[in-house]
């Protein structure tokens, strides 16, 4: 077992863990050491230290409590989650939403079925195999859900980085040891397990055609939100936590930008997917006439207000954007042909991306670079961070899709 002590540091008086361990190379006691926290946050007594170091699993790096039991891959999550998934600044931080993503599926797949195994009797087959199950057959997995059927492989796939990282964060912090063992073989087993690379899912795309037909059934009194969240997404290629997100004083209105600044899922207000997606987004004339004529319209156009607001909440939250797709835009896309009545797959605001970055894909004089910077995809890397910023090249590429869904400056089609 460690120990425990106050020592200041630059940011104020800390709790630091102190322990020994044997060093294999030559027998010796070395110590080590991890702050804790700020005392004036966990408390200035000694019991809640402790309390925080348990929870936090920094006993499990003693080798004296390792060699009480062998470590499972549950002390690994644990340890995982209570250090690493919800840091809130430095290295790693991430999205509240894949935050949720890697809890629910540590709790809904991984742990039920490897948290109980000690990490040594983890092999790469027996993984391998548990992911081909999850792809094929869930209900073999113990699964008693009647309407969860076999997973995606990108779903699989993404629990297979899940667990990596588990390994990963603990060779890191020393729990197990880095990447080989005595005998060559890697310690993260999880490595050799594979997977399938592609997804069976393809996108249904909207074509322009199909675009004109959508917004003509949503052109209506009763419809002008639906209506203009159909051609903000379609047009900029905003995600729908994105556009949902806005609040009219994010609309640049003179020099035709629309900020990314906060996005709304799951009932609140949440980060951005990555740090480029949080910038700006050209607004073509006649997108911004169609934006005008909805804040003229809607009961919530102050400065503060949202751009899409509840009715039902009278403002005070955006309309949701799953219920106004399935409402709206899915029976839209029926009319328009896109998709069946009885279509049982995907289909909602997200399409509409992917049918911009389609239709530009198209355009040989819309280069590949533009493309990616308007999507604002975060790879290849740093040329796209350097292609971010809007300019007219993008208001030209824009005003191409307006011009194929006939939608001009003059916002003819809204009378």
């Amino acid at each position: 077992m460690g120990t425990l002590r106050k020592e200041e540091r630059a940011s104020g008086e800390v709790w630091v863990y102190r322990w020994q361990t044997t060093r294999s190379s030559d027998g010796k006691r070395v110590e080590h050491t991890r702050v804790v926290g700020k005392v004036k946050e966990i408390g200035s007594s000694e019991a809640a230290a402790w309390r925080e170091v348990a929870r936090l699993g920094l006993d499990l790096l003693s080798t004296e409590t390792a060699a009480v039991r062998e470590l499972t891959f549950k002390d690994l999550a644990t340890h995982y989650q209570g250090t690493e998934l919800k840091k809130k600044s430095g290295v790693g931080v991430r999205a509240d939403e894949t935050v949720t993503v890697q809890e629910l599926n540590l709790r809904r797949w991984i742990l039920p079925r490897w948290g109980e195994i000690p990490v040594s009797q983890i092999k790469p087959l027996a993984i391998e195999q548990w992911f081909e199950s999850l792809a094929t057959n869930v209900v073999a997995m113990g699964i008693t859900d009647d309407e969860q059927g076999p997973l995606k492989w990108p779903t699989v796939g993404k629990i297979k980085s899940l667990m990596s990282l588990v390994y990963k964060h603990a060779q890191r912090h020393e729990l197990i040891p880095a990447a080989v063992d005595s005998n060559g073989r890697p310690t993260n087993p999880v490595l050799l397990a594979r997977v399938k690379s592609e997804s069976d899912y393809e996108a249904v795309i909207v074509s322009p055609e199909e675009m004109i037909v959508i917004l003509a059934e949503l052109d209506s009194d009763d419809t002008v939100l639906e209506w203009t969240a159909a051609l903000l997404i379609a047009t900029t290629g905003l995600r729908a936590e994105e556009a949902f997100g806005l609040q009219w004083h994010d609309v640049d209105w003179d020099k035709f930008l629309i900020n990314i600044k906060r996005c709304w899922s799951k009932g609140k207000i949440t980060a951005g997917k990555t740090t480029l997606s949080m910038t700006q987004v050209a607004m073509h004339p006649a997108l911004s006439e169609a934006l005008h004529r909805w804040r003229r319209e809607t009961a919530y156009g102050r400065d503060e207000d949202w751009v899409f607001a509840s009715k039902k909440k009278k403002g005070a939250i955006p309309r949701t954007p799953g219920v106004a797709a399935q409402d709206y835009l899915r029976p839209a896309a029926v009319k328009a042909g896109v998709i069946t009545q009885d279509y049982a797959g995907r289909f909602g605001w997200h399409n509409l991306r992917h049918s911009l970055a389609t239709f530009f894909g198209t355009k040989e004089e819309i280069t590949l670079a533009t493309i990616q910077a308007m999507m604002r995809h975060s790879k290849p890397g740093t040329t796209v961070r350097y292609m971010h910023r809007v300019n007219k090249t993008h208001l030209d590429a824009q005003g191409k899709f307006l011009a194929a869904i006939n939608i001009s400056p003059e916002l003819k089609k809204l009378g």
